[in-house]
């Protein structure tokens, strides 16, 4: 299992309640429920989150009931969504030179991947295991993976066990997580970057952004790798301290930042926040990924809070 990792720059975070007052926490028998179509749906009262079976089992439809309780993935349909990869949290791709593979994509029927309720040291978990899918032509690919997913109050901790053809090569290998930015307006993590996203579209005018790649020597202060997406009420951190994922060459963290949708078309749906964990980071010319065989951990935590004013003080982003 994943160890709770504690960071000192995020400590006046762990330092507030999980749960805003009122929020009555479930029954953990409860927490995590399979429904007739095959998704299965964690619900704790504190946090909720949906794995859809269609897509993999990548995460959708994500919430804090702890804080304001609003949609906080990338939810637009198809034909108004940046892209038909992006949208789903916590999802695997593997982008090579002539071949992508993933997890979880909108306009496909991800058949290769299975999953089931367990329990590890008395916390629900979800064990998916399969094989991503061809973008091309939709067929079983060659990237095999297993993920465990353990649940907790505030977070969840997960193990990921990947495998790649011998030989493969990527320009993109990573874990992400996308979020519908009409509610972030904040961007921070461990290597000291600290951006502001503009208000309802959270677009940062930064040079950071739109897009952006940490490794992990830049990442890793001596405390462990974080990175977040924040609202007024509510963030999303991810936190890793995994030695084998700071050992590969070309790992660390990605953010993508949408471009801001013009007046004139405001239902583009172009503007997004994407955080990655990247196996493999954005490189032009595919590297090989080595050892073929990887596990690594990691945690996602769901924080709620009262204002973002009590946290970050009352600068107004421009």
């Amino acid at each position: 299992m994943v160890k709770h990792v504690f960071l000192v720059t995020m400590a006046v975070l762990l330092t507030l309640p999980a749960c805003a007052e009122g929020v009555e926490m479930k029954d953990m028998s409860q927490w995590l429920q399979r429904d007739e179509s095959g998704d299965f749906l964690f619900d704790n009262g504190s946090y909720l989150l949906k794995f859809a079976k269609r897509h993999g089992y990548a995460g959708v439809q994500v919430r804090i009931p702890a804080a304001t309780g609003r949609r906080l993935d990338q939810y637009w349909t198809p034909e108004y969504t940046f892209a038909p990869m992006c949208r789903f949290f916590d999802n695997i791709a593997f982008t090579g030179a002539d071949v992508a593979e993933i997890q979880g994509y909108v306009t496909m029927d991800n058949t290769f991947v299975e999953a089931h309720a367990t329990t590890v040291e008395g916390h629900p978990a979800l064990v998916q295991k399969g094989h991503l899918q061809n973008r091309r032509d939709k067929s079983k690919g060659k990237v095999s993976f297993e993920k465990t997913l353990v649940f907790f109050e505030d977070h969840y901790d997960a193990t990921l066990s990947v495998q790649v053809p011998k030989g493969a090569r990527y320009r993109y290998a990573d874990i992400w997580w996308d979020v519908n930015d009409d509610w972030s307006n904040r961007y921070a993590n461990s290597a000291g970057d600290w951006l502001h996203l503009r208000n309802r579209r959270a677009d940062s005018p930064s040079p950071l952004g739109p897009e952006a790649f940490r490794s992990c020597a830049e990442l890793d202060r001596g405390y462990g790798i974080w990175f977040a997406v924040s609202g007024p009420r509510e963030e999303i951190l991810i936190t890793t301290n995994d030695e084998v994922f700071k050992s590969l060459p070309d790992s660390g963290i990605g953010f993508y930042d949408g471009e801001d949708e013009p007046d004139q078309a405001p239902d583009k749906y172009e503007s997004h926040s994407c955080m990655s964990l990247d196996f493999i980071g954005g490189r032009t010319v595919p590297q090989p990924f080595e050892p073929t065989a990887v596990t690594i951990t990691y945690s996602v935590f769901f924080i709620a809070r009262s204002t973002y004013d009590k946290l970050y003080g009352d600068y107004e982003p421009h």
